[in-house]
């Protein structure tokens, strides 16, 4: 049999909290440059100027206060939704008719959609997410108008 052969140490990598080497002078690292100069190297960015149009804009606080009562209405509208299932499944398990399974679908149906547009409508500020918080405006108001009229 053949003794293993001793396997080689290698010394541990240098790290950051390690002392330098005997005769090693440690550079400082350079100063970070000023804020707002662009970066340098071969992988720099090149800052393109933005069209006015591009520039974020401040949200306006009436855009909030319409989005969050639309919110609030999507909502209402799943609330109301999950209590006529509720509804129904007790009438139905105490013998009566409850308020049926057309008016429970499209109850539930409308505050999908509802809670869908309003999804939209928060994460797109722009003239489509308008549009998204008229429809939530149309479909809760326009489910409520026919089935609770």
């Amino acid at each position: 049999m053949h003794a293993p052969t001793p396997q080689r140490r290698t010394p541990p990598p240098r790290t950051r909290h390690m002392p330098p080497t005997a005769g090693a002078r440690r550079t400082p690292p350079p100063p970070p440059p000023p804020r707002g100069t662009p970066p340098e190297g071969p992988r720099a960015r090149r800052s393109r100027a933005r069209h006015e149009l591009a520039q974020p804009r401040r949200v306006s606080a009436a855009g909030t206060t319409v989005r969050s009562f639309t919110g609030a209405l999507a909502m209402g509208s799943l609330v109301l939704a999950l209590a006529l299932i509720g509804v129904q499944f007790w009438a139905t398990s105490h013998g009566q008719q409850g308020p049926g399974v057309s008016a429970v679908l499209s109850q539930l149906v409308a505050g999908l959609v509802a809670v869908a547009l309003q999804t939209y409508a928060d994460r797109h500020r722009d003239r489509a997410g308008g549009a998204a918080v008229a429809g939530v405006l149309v479909v809760v108001l326009g489910s409520l108008w026919f089935w609770w009229w």
